[in-house]
């Protein structure tokens, strides 16, 4: 019998915010000062999931070069920029402000581990959902990003918690697999986020939802 939740670690992008036109902004603003190509929305989408280093390099690939110190230029003017100005064409998706206040009424935990670079995960979070968040973590110098499951695990446990207690929520393949690598109870993959629910599905996960409120249904309580 599975044990009653009591933490949700969530991903950020395309699972709390829509962050799609905010990442192409900042995105092609670097590419531009390096006299790349602008990239299109869906691929953002398409190149969106493994952090920004992969981002970045993903999109210069695309525009022709494999240069590693072009991708590590691009790079830096697109976290400074993303860093400065996090807000722009951004919102939570339908339903989230008010599924996040209900499992904090609730009394259920709630953390954020992002791959979305630490600063500007933090300033997002705090903005859009003061006081919510226990822990939020994002990609730093050190620390293996998702699927790799060692931050879920560490964040987890500084809130007080164990994987069977735990459901993670996310939008991706990389989501999903970080859930099964945790060895949470459960593993939710969204479909309103920047992957279809086939893709959810194959890696694995032990929910697709549709919309915030099924959530709630998911954890009980």
């Amino acid at each position: 019998m599975q044990e009653k939740i009591k933490y949700v670690l969530f991903d950020l992008d395309g699972t709390l915010l829509s962050t799609l036109d905010t990442i192409t902004h900042h995105l092609n603003g670097a590419l531009k000062k390096h006299g790349l190509d602008c990239i299109e929305v869906d691929d953002t989408r398409r190149f969106i999931g493994n952090g920004a280093r992969k981002l970045v390099g993903r999109a210069v690939n695309k525009c022709g070069s494999n240069d590693e110190s072009l991708i590590l230029d691009v790079l830096a003017d697109y976290n400074e920029a993303y860093d400065r100005d996090p807000l722009p064409h951004t919102h939570p998706y339908e339903g989230i402000n008010e599924l996040i206040l209900n499992l904090f009424e609730r009394g259920i935990h709630l953390g954020v581990v992002t791959n979305k670079p630490d600063p500007t995960a933090k300033k997002l979070i705090e903005h859009f959902f003061p006081g919510k968040f226990e822990v939020v973590s994002g990609g730093r110098a050190g620390i293996e990003l998702k699927p790799d499951p060692k931050e879920a695990l560490s964040i987890l446990s500084a809130m007080g918690g164990r994987p069977l207690e735990c459901a993670f929520v996310g939008d991706t393949s990389v989501d999903v697999l970080t859930g099964k690598n945790m060895q949470a109870a459960l593993s939710v993959g969204v479909s309103w986020g920047f992957r279809d629910a086939d893709e959810l599905v194959s890696a694995g996960a032990d929910e697709v939802i549709d919309n915030a409120s099924e959530l709630l249904g998911l954890i009980g309580g």
